[in-house]
Protein backbone atom coordinates (compact mmCIF):
# COMPACT_ATOMS: atom_id res chain seq x y z
CA UNK A 1 0.00 0.00 0.00
CA UNK A 2 1.18 3.51 -0.95
CA UNK A 3 0.43 6.17 1.47
CA UNK A 4 1.03 9.80 1.51
CA UNK A 5 1.86 11.69 4.90
CA UNK A 6 0.82 15.56 5.43
CA UNK A 7 2.27 17.45 8.01
CA UNK A 8 3.03 20.71 9.48
CA UNK A 9 5.71 20.78 12.26
CA UNK A 10 7.98 18.16 14.06
CA UNK A 11 6.94 14.97 12.47
CA UNK A 12 7.05 12.77 15.01
CA UNK A 13 4.02 10.69 14.10
CA UNK A 14 5.68 10.51 9.90
CA UNK A 15 8.62 8.99 11.84
CA UNK A 16 6.96 6.74 13.51
CA UNK A 17 5.02 5.39 10.35
CA UNK A 18 8.71 5.48 8.46
CA UNK A 19 9.99 3.39 11.49
CA UNK A 20 7.10 0.82 11.10
CA UNK A 21 6.46 0.25 7.33
CA UNK A 22 5.19 -3.25 7.10
CA UNK A 23 2.40 -3.54 5.03
CA UNK A 24 2.37 0.16 3.59
CA UNK A 25 5.33 2.29 2.03
CA UNK A 26 5.34 6.15 2.68
CA UNK A 27 5.94 7.67 -0.97
CA UNK A 28 5.48 11.04 -0.54
CA UNK A 29 5.06 13.81 2.07
CA UNK A 30 3.16 17.13 2.02
CA UNK A 31 4.00 20.13 4.53
CA UNK A 32 2.19 23.75 4.40
CA UNK A 33 5.43 24.35 5.87
CA UNK A 34 8.92 25.05 4.45
CA UNK A 35 10.55 24.64 7.95
CA UNK A 36 8.96 21.76 9.29
CA UNK A 37 10.79 18.97 11.03
CA UNK A 38 9.30 16.47 9.22
CA UNK A 39 10.76 17.49 6.14
CA UNK A 40 14.46 16.55 7.24
CA UNK A 41 12.93 13.05 8.35
CA UNK A 42 11.48 12.45 5.42
CA UNK A 43 14.70 13.41 3.71
CA UNK A 44 16.63 11.03 6.38
CA UNK A 45 14.21 8.50 5.03
CA UNK A 46 15.10 9.29 1.24
CA UNK A 47 11.26 9.57 0.61
CA UNK A 48 10.50 12.79 -1.35
CA UNK A 49 8.76 15.97 -0.33
CA UNK A 50 6.77 18.77 -1.55
CA UNK A 51 6.00 22.20 0.13
CA UNK A 52 2.56 23.87 -0.73
CA UNK A 53 2.32 26.74 1.28
CA UNK A 54 -1.45 27.07 2.53
CA UNK A 55 -1.86 31.24 2.34
CA UNK A 56 -4.57 30.42 -0.49
CA UNK A 57 -7.01 27.42 0.54
CA UNK A 58 -8.18 27.04 -3.13
CA UNK A 59 -4.59 27.37 -4.44
CA UNK A 60 -3.02 24.51 -2.17
CA UNK A 61 -5.54 22.26 -2.85
CA UNK A 62 -5.51 22.61 -6.34
CA UNK A 63 -1.31 22.27 -6.14
CA UNK A 64 -1.75 19.09 -3.59
CA UNK A 65 -4.81 17.43 -5.54
CA UNK A 66 -2.48 18.00 -8.89
CA UNK A 67 0.09 16.20 -6.98
CA UNK A 68 -1.84 13.69 -5.31
CA UNK A 69 -3.48 12.71 -9.01
CA UNK A 70 0.38 11.90 -10.09
CA UNK A 71 1.09 9.95 -6.76
CA UNK A 72 -2.34 7.92 -6.89
CA UNK A 73 -1.63 6.25 -2.90
CA UNK A 74 -3.95 4.07 -1.72
CA UNK A 75 -4.20 6.15 1.86
CA UNK A 76 -3.54 9.63 3.15
CA UNK A 77 -2.28 10.45 6.26
CA UNK A 78 -2.71 13.44 8.20
CA UNK A 79 -0.22 13.42 11.00
CA UNK A 80 -0.58 16.79 12.74
CA UNK A 81 -1.52 17.94 9.77
CA UNK A 82 -2.79 21.80 10.84
CA UNK A 83 -5.02 22.82 8.16
CA UNK A 84 -8.46 22.16 7.55
CA UNK A 85 -9.30 19.97 4.02
CA UNK A 86 -12.22 21.52 2.55
CA UNK A 87 -14.95 19.40 1.80
CA UNK A 88 -14.57 19.40 -2.00
CA UNK A 89 -10.91 17.88 -1.66
CA UNK A 90 -11.92 15.55 0.38
CA UNK A 91 -15.00 14.31 -1.86
CA UNK A 92 -11.63 13.36 -4.54
CA UNK A 93 -10.89 10.54 -1.97
CA UNK A 94 -13.47 9.15 -0.50
CA UNK A 95 -12.50 6.83 2.99
CA UNK A 96 -8.63 7.12 1.45
CA UNK A 97 -7.49 10.02 4.34
CA UNK A 98 -7.61 9.30 8.05
CA UNK A 99 -6.29 11.93 10.53
CA UNK A 100 -5.16 11.58 14.16
CA UNK A 101 -6.86 13.52 17.11
CA UNK A 102 -5.42 14.31 20.01
CA UNK A 103 -9.08 13.15 22.05
CA UNK A 104 -11.42 10.44 22.69
CA UNK A 105 -13.98 11.48 19.70
CA UNK A 106 -16.26 13.11 19.68
CA UNK A 107 -15.35 14.72 22.61
CA UNK A 108 -13.11 17.47 22.02
CA UNK A 109 -12.87 18.30 17.97
CA UNK A 110 -10.85 21.09 17.40
CA UNK A 111 -7.74 22.38 19.07
CA UNK A 112 -6.70 22.49 22.62
CA UNK A 113 -7.95 19.11 23.67
CA UNK A 114 -5.63 18.70 26.58
CA UNK A 115 -6.70 21.54 28.36
CA UNK A 116 -10.39 20.94 27.55
CA UNK A 117 -10.16 17.81 28.83
CA UNK A 118 -8.77 19.01 31.91
CA UNK A 119 -10.81 21.96 32.66
CA UNK A 120 -14.15 19.15 32.29
CA UNK A 121 -12.53 17.12 35.03
CA UNK A 122 -12.38 14.13 32.90
CA UNK A 123 -10.67 11.07 33.93
CA UNK A 124 -9.49 9.28 30.83
CA UNK A 125 -7.95 10.93 27.36
CA UNK A 126 -6.71 9.47 24.56
CA UNK A 127 -6.34 9.64 21.28
CA UNK A 128 -8.60 8.68 18.27
CA UNK A 129 -7.64 7.83 14.52
CA UNK A 130 -11.08 8.41 12.40
CA UNK A 131 -11.67 9.17 8.76
CA UNK A 132 -11.49 12.47 7.68
CA UNK A 133 -14.85 13.63 5.68
CA UNK A 134 -16.30 17.02 5.23
CA UNK A 135 -16.91 17.86 8.97
CA UNK A 136 -14.37 18.98 10.98
CA UNK A 137 -12.81 15.81 13.41
CA UNK A 138 -16.32 13.82 13.23
CA UNK A 139 -15.33 11.00 10.43
CA UNK A 140 -15.98 7.24 11.38
CA UNK A 141 -14.19 6.85 14.30
CA UNK A 142 -11.69 3.56 13.59
CA UNK A 143 -9.66 3.44 16.70
CA UNK A 144 -9.08 4.62 20.08
CA UNK A 145 -5.87 4.56 22.96
CA UNK A 146 -6.75 5.83 26.14
CA UNK A 147 -4.34 7.25 29.29
CA UNK A 148 -5.82 8.16 32.64
CA UNK A 149 -5.34 11.49 33.62
CA UNK A 150 -4.16 12.30 37.39
CA UNK A 151 -4.71 14.65 40.04
CA UNK A 152 -1.24 15.85 38.91
CA UNK A 153 -1.92 16.27 35.16
CA UNK A 154 -1.26 19.41 32.96
CA UNK A 155 -1.85 20.21 29.41
CA UNK A 156 2.00 19.71 28.88
CA UNK A 157 2.05 16.55 30.91
CA UNK A 158 -1.10 14.84 28.94
CA UNK A 159 0.34 16.05 25.85
CA UNK A 160 3.67 14.29 26.38
CA UNK A 161 2.21 10.87 28.13
CA UNK A 162 -0.05 10.79 25.39
CA UNK A 163 2.34 11.30 21.96
CA UNK A 164 3.35 7.48 22.33
CA UNK A 165 0.78 6.21 22.20
CA UNK A 166 -0.17 8.20 19.04
CA UNK A 167 2.95 7.00 17.34
CA UNK A 168 1.81 3.17 18.46
CA UNK A 169 -1.65 3.87 17.59
CA UNK A 170 -1.46 5.38 14.17
CA UNK A 171 1.08 2.79 12.83
CA UNK A 172 -0.52 -0.15 14.36
CA UNK A 173 -3.93 1.18 12.48
CA UNK A 174 -2.18 2.00 9.05
CA UNK A 175 -0.89 -1.15 8.86
CA UNK A 176 -4.05 -3.31 9.25
CA UNK A 177 -5.64 -1.07 7.03
CA UNK A 178 -2.63 -2.31 4.67
CA UNK A 179 -3.20 -5.29 5.14
CA UNK A 180 -6.88 -5.70 4.49
CA UNK A 181 -8.05 -5.63 8.05
CA UNK A 182 -10.01 -2.86 8.20
CA UNK A 183 -12.02 -2.28 5.65
CA UNK A 184 -14.98 -0.61 3.78
CA UNK A 185 -17.82 -2.09 2.54
CA UNK A 186 -21.31 -1.37 1.20
CA UNK A 187 -20.45 2.16 3.24
CA UNK A 188 -19.79 0.39 6.53
CA UNK A 189 -16.69 -0.36 8.34
CA UNK A 190 -14.90 -3.40 9.55
CA UNK A 191 -12.43 -5.12 11.53
CA UNK A 192 -11.61 -8.46 10.85
CA UNK A 193 -14.84 -9.23 9.51
CA UNK A 194 -16.71 -7.69 12.05
CA UNK A 195 -18.82 -4.06 11.80
CA UNK A 196 -17.19 -1.45 13.44
CA UNK A 197 -19.84 0.25 15.60
CA UNK A 198 -17.43 1.58 18.93
CA UNK A 199 -13.26 2.50 18.12
CA UNK A 200 -11.18 -0.31 18.50
CA UNK A 201 -9.29 -0.33 21.24
CA UNK A 202 -6.11 -2.71 21.49
CA UNK A 203 -5.43 -4.00 24.66
CA UNK A 204 -1.65 -4.18 23.98
CA UNK A 205 -1.55 -0.53 23.11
Amino acid sequence: MRVVVFISGRGSNLQALLEHQKNYTVCHVISNRARANGLSIAKSYAVPSTVIPWRDTAQAEAKALALLKVLNPDLIVLAGFMRVLSASFVANFPFKIINIHPSLLPLYPGLNTHQRALNDHQTKHGATVHYVDQHLDRGHSISQSHINITAQDTAETLAARLLSKEHTLLTTTVNKIACGEIYWQDNQLFYNNQLITQPIVWSNL
